[in-house]
């Protein structure tokens, strides 16, 4: 016959062995028989409501056999069937009102089935029997109605008692006197803690002074083993040093301990008896601890005491190894040094992978950073092959690299619209005076200066009257002012003629206006994070003269623009953009017949969408010129200073705009 035994205090058994006639108790009880080849099958749970109680009802095929216990923290009770299957569809039912919150199902292994009751409160129960159905009363003053009531270990653990929050020193009578004894005890070697609370969850475990013995072994085993399963969940949790652990991290239950001078392996025999833990101490670990906290988690307070002793810990399923750190760099040493020698006495082997979209000359660089110390890779880059020799268990590594690296990439096509817009305005207005004239008499003449230029208009002779006579342009008389438009495309004159004086006066102008418009729409298709490059224009040939040797060299002056696209998970592009526009610069003269250029780019990267479109790189220029040529001090005359002055305005604007729509290719 099998036995479970199941330490019932905590105070007794980190005692134990430190003061005399103090030994742990133990509760055994006697496993159930085996459970039948046919299992008796749940097929209905449910939850009925009636004045001043309430009550769950378990229903199935075959005899039910059920084992009790409460717990709380929240409060709870956890009913399991022996040698039962669950068969229902719903594992959860919300509760119809206090004292039931609701109920929780599930097979908890292969020959029990456990259901557990949340509660409101800790309420009173019975378990009665109807027929083949086990029925649970929550009641508060009425009695339950008559019915067979369940096998002995059902009863046995209906007379188990709501525990109370766990104050050591408010306790049950039992474990009182056990207390007022220790007391006694001159020169303890550990000193119990002022106060330790805990939830009655982790009670029901080891509180064996306070409740009665169990009747069954196995269902306390349960219990033990799936504290122990939530200490190791818990402790696999809170990992790292407090220092630096996040509030949330610890998720044991809250402990209040006051000790002092005690010695470490008494306080991690009380971490067993907290977590449920099976803990294993490295014959290293020694010396005495002196802690006091208040509610603080208790693997919060473990790892505070590892920390503050230099030591550290190894979870392995609820098996808790604890060790110096000395220990475990020397184990972890030893097990590298383990490793790689068994790595080096292993024969390296050969294989070959064919790429199909990767190059293997630009993989090969990135896998040779997953090799061990003996392993070399080489590229075969006329079949695009791999070649990789290293020991047999670095080559599952390196495909499943390969496989994530070696991969059809997405296609992207790019559409570029080029408009370059230009627009010129020209404005050039000037005039032009002569005039001659005599005294009265004849003696003196006054003109315009032959040098400055002819009216253009003839003149009979006599005119003016004068012995002396004026050389002046053929047919006409000298100007005063010749400040005509360059390239006159209209024009106003006047003239007069008189026995003694001649005049004039022409006004002439010119106007321009030009519109200029460049369209060019390439196309181009390139692969993901691939380099997209669109040239549109001329080379320019430059001689070069090097060590005495002439070559020819080529310069862009091109309209380029470079896409390297890159498309995201949520279907989107982002692109890196380079447009650059270089033209011949004919305002400015060569040198040595090589022209200059003028350049105009832009370099910008941008997140469009699938199929959208965008301006990149606005480029204006805008350019104006007056240009004003006068008469000294006369044509700076108001009103009358334009009969002396030519003006000339000059408006050029230049804009250039580009467009890009990317599109991802399907497939």
């Amino acid at each position: 016959m099998k036995t479970n035994r199941l330490a019932l205090g905590i105070g007794c058994l980190i005692l134990a062995g430190t003061l005399p006639g103090i030994r742990p108790a133990k509760a055994q009880a006697q496993e159930p028989a085996g459970v039948p080849a046919n299992h008796a099958v749940i097929s209905s749970v449910a939850i009925t409501q009636a004045p001043e109680r309430a009550s769950v009802r378990v229903e199935g095929e075959g005899r039910l056999d059920v084992h009790a216990a409460r717990m709380q923290s929240p409060d709870r009770l956890v009913l399991d069937f022996a040698g039962a299957r669950l068969a229902v569809e719903k594992t959860s039912i919300p509760g119809v009102s206090a004292p039931v919150l609701g109920i929780r199902m599930g097979q908890f292994r292969p020959g029990v089935a456990r259901v557990v009751v949340d509660l409101t409160m800790a309420a009173p129960y019975q378990i009665k029997r109807d027929g083949e159905a086990v029925v649970i009363y929550f009641e508060g003053a009425a009695a339950a109605p008559d019915a067979d009531v369940t096998s002995a270990h059902v009863t046995s653990t209906q007379a188990e008692k709501v525990h109370p929050e766990f104050h050591y020193a408010e306790s049950a009578p039992r474990a009182t006197a056990r207390a007022a004894k220790l007391t006694r005890v001159s020169a303890p070697r550990f000193a119990l803690p002022a106060e330790l609370t805990r939830s009655s969850a982790a009670l029901a475990m080891f509180d064996g002074a306070n409740a009665p013995a169990k009747p069954d072994g196995q269902q306390a085993g349960q219990q033990a083993a799936q504290q122990a399963n939530t200490a190791a969940a818990t402790m696999a949790a809170s990992t790292g040093t407090p220092s630096t652990a996040a509030q949330g991290k610890y998720t044991g239950e809250p402990i209040s301990v006051n000790l002092k001078d005690v010695d470490l392996r008494d306080f991690f025999r009380l971490i067993h008896e907290i977590s449920g833990l099976n803990v294993i101490l490295d014959p290293a670990v020694k010396g005495t601890l002196t802690i006091v906290l208040d509610e603080v988690p208790w693997d919060q307070a473990l790892d505070i005491v590892l920390q503050n002793n230099g030591l550290d810990k190894q979870l392995s399923g609820n098996v808790l190894r604890i060790a110096t750190r000395d220990t475990l760099k020397k184990e972890a040493e030893t097990t590298r040094d383990l490793e790689k020698a068994q790595a080096e006495a292993v024969a390296p082997v050969t294989v070959t992978r064919v790429l199909s979209y990767s190059k293997s000359a630009t993989l090969k660089d990135t896998l040779k950073k997953f090799l061990s110390s003996r392993g070399d890779i080489l590229s075969d880059d006329r079949s695009n092959q791999l070649i990789i020799r290293d020991i047999p268990s670095v080559i599952p590594v390196i495909d499943n690299l390969i496989r994530q690296l070696d991969r059809k990439s997405q296609q992207v096509e790019i559409e570029a619209r080029v408009v370059s817009a230009t627009r010129t305005f020209a404005q050039d207005i000037g005039t032009q005076l002569g005039f001659a004239g005599s005294a009265v008499g004849g003696r003196s003449l006054f003109s315009g200066a032959s040098a400055v230029g002819g009216s253009g208009v003839t003149t009979g002779p006599g005119i003016p009257p004068s012995p002396v006579t004026v050389t002046a342009a053929p047919g006409g008389i000298p100007l005063l002012s010749n400040l005509g438009a360059a390239a006159p495309t209209s024009g106003f004159g006047f003239s007069h003629r008189s026995p003694n004086f001649a005049l004039d006066f022409f006004i002439t102008a010119a106007e321009a206006k030009g519109v200029g418009k460049l369209l060019s729409k390439p196309r181009v298709v390139t692969q993901n994070n691939e380099k997209a490059v669109v040239k549109q224009g001329t080379k320019i040939p430059v001689q070069t003269t090097i060590n005495n040797t002439i070559s020819i060299q080529f310069i862009d002056a091109v309209l380029k623009l470079e896409v390297t696209p890159q498309v995201t998970a949520e279907g989107t592009v982002f692109m890196d953009v380079l447009v650059e526009n270089t033209q011949i610069d004919n305002g400015i003269a060569r040198v040595q017949g090589v022209p200059a250029l003028n350049t105009q780019s832009a370099e910008t990267k941008v997140l469009v969408g699938d199929g959208q479109t965008f301006v990149v790189g606005g480029i204006i220029i805008s350019q104006q010129r007056v240009d004003i040529t006068e008469v000294p001090l006369v044509g700076s005359l108001p009103l009358i200073g334009h009969l002396f002055k030519r003006t000339n305005v000059s408006v050029t604007s230049q804009e250039l705009l580009f467009f890009l729509t990317p599109r991802i290719i399907p497939g």
